[in-house]
């Protein structure tokens, strides 16, 4: 009984199809055209391939991106201590390589963002070097915990607001000054001073300024906890 056409097994050139092959087709479509682009049928014109044979690597959509998450996110496993560094730096090299992980794939990132439930698999992966650098610092377990939380979230947060604007920097508010000068003498008097002194050339936002200033301010913070 021939069965080589039945739906669900491999086509003749379908025999070397990987799960790394699908994963590295489904981050293009997802880079290139967005998340909801990513269609099992889509995935398999690009692999050129019957849309059931990647059935028999990767189960369904959410499977492709949790397959994905991990692709994304591998790498963050790599993160070490610098020899003789201080564990404040190592967290904060796990801040900016978790930031640059979801910036390089804002498609995907988005993904993340609003369902972690769907990557769920690469969690450990993820937070394992928070984790790691906190314990070393002597934190208690409870602290190490919170903290990663917080770290995670402001993350996330940042990230949603970068990927908003997709640009290096922007503009605050481009009316502030005018603004401030028009409001009633002795009202946001502290808003006042700081907007004159920084004038119009100074209110314009840097995100990797910003980053790395609130990440500074972060970490700091949770060194005050360290025992």
């Amino acid at each position: 009984m021939n069965t080589a056409g039945k739906p669900g097994r491999p086509r003749t050139g379908e025999q070397r199809l990987s799960r790394a092959a699908i994963l590295a087709a489904a981050l293009r479509i997802v880079d290139d055209e967005g998340l909801e682009a990513m269609t099992m049928r889509r995935l398999a014109a690009a692999l050129g391939v019957n849309p059931m044979s990647i059935y028999h690597h990767l189960p369904n959509k959410a499977a492709v991106f949790a397959g994905l998450a991990e692709l994304v996110f591998a790498g963050l496993d790599d993160v070490r201590p610098r020899p003789g560094g201080p564990w404040q730096d190592e967290v904060k090299d796990a801040a900016r390589a978790y930031r640059a992980a979801l910036k390089a794939h804002p498609n995907l990132a988005l993904q993340v963002l609003s369902d972690p439930s769907a990557v769920s698999d690469v969690v450990v992966v993820t937070v394992e070097p928070f984790y790691r650098a906190l314990e070393r610092g002597g934190l208690p377990p409870r602290a190490i915990f919170e903290s990663v939380n917080t770290i995670v979230d402001f993350v996330h947060g940042f990230l949603l607001g970068e990927l908003s604007v997709r640009a290096a920097t922007f503009e605050l508010a481009p009316d502030l000054v005018d603004r401030v000068q028009k409001l009633p003498d002795g009202k946001a008097p502290a808003l006042t001073r700081v907007v004159n002194a920084l004038g119009r050339d100074g209110l314009h936002y840097d995100f990797d300024g910003g980053f790395e200033s609130a990440l500074t301010l972060l970490v700091n913070g949770i060194e005050s906890t360290a025992g």
